[in-house]
């Protein structure tokens, strides 16, 4: 059975307290823990995850397995605190960042208007949508190339998202993972919910994202209210993201001041 979501459905749940937020979270980590066998937490060190973290282990006293992917790019905050924790497993990709960036480029702005750059650089099948606003079918996507930034398909350096595919997805693309991903992050986010919601079940594996229908703000609430311990890295206002330290892809992170006011 197929179950066709709104936008508007999406926006709803996004509007929930965090009291029913949270219900919601429960709900999608115990029917996919039902369906999938060594579901793990996907852990990155960053404040989402670390929330994921302590929802699961902690209310739900569930005592789950993590994950962290060392792309040998993480900042030594994140590593450290990523030591502090048990039972996480500490694993590593196949692929160097050298040579993923020498054969693809690196990533600018962000990880969709790269893979549009790329695509349409090297002429990959139905690229010419990001530019017309059409796809091949006749109906119009909302994934397109902003005009000012066109003039990267043709500069001399290369421009792909495939280090975030080879350094983040691929390392746990064969476990039953659970995830802090959220889907208000980006339009990818918000299109993978709009078709499979927070639980997917692949033929093999499968992926939770329970906390898919929470905003920024609700992360904030919850670290709050229940005293949840994030990475000293976000108190520094200096530090832009906790994400990979090279990476140009401009995600700012909140500072201690954020915590306080909210």
């Amino acid at each position: 059975m197929i179950v066709k979501r709104t936008i508007e459905e999406l926006y709803r749940l996004q509007s929930l307290t965090l009291e029913q937020k949270i219900d919601h979270a429960f709900g999608t980590v115990e029917k996919f823990c039902n369906e999938v066998e060594n579901p793990i937490i996907s852990f990155s060190g960053g404040k989402d995850s670390t929330v994921l973290m302590h929802l699961i282990r902690n209310i739900m006293k569930i005592d789950m397995p993590a994950v962290f992917v060392n792309t040998g790019n993480e900042y030594p905050d994140i590593i450290r605190f990523v030591r502090q924790f048990d039972n996480v497993q500490i694993i590593r990709p196949k692929t160097h960042l050298k040579q993923i960036i020498e054969k693809y480029g690196f990533p600018l702005i962000s990880k969709e208007y790269s893979k549009m750059i790329y695509e349409l650089r090297h002429g990959i099948k139905h690229s010419q949508r990001y530019l017309t606003g059409i796809q091949s079918d006749g109906k119009k996507t909302t994934f397109i190339l902003p005009v000012k930034y066109r003039f990267l398909v043709d500069e001399k350096f290369s421009c792909s998202e495939k280090c975030y595919y080879f350094l983040k997805k691929a390392p746990t693309s064969k476990l039953n993972s659970i995830t802090g991903e959220m889907a208000e992050e980006s339009i990818i986010r918000q299109s993978a919910w709009l078709r499979t919601g927070c639980n997917s079940f692949g033929k093999k594996h499968g992926k939770s994202k329970p906390l898919s229908i929470w905003t920024e703000a609700d992360i904030y609430r919850y670290i709050n209210r229940f005293n949840v311990r994030i990475c000293d890295l976000y108190n520094d206002c200096r530090v832009q993201r906790t994400g990979c330290m090279m990476c140009v892809i401009l995600t700012k992170i909140k500072s201690k001041s954020f915590l306080i006011q909210h």
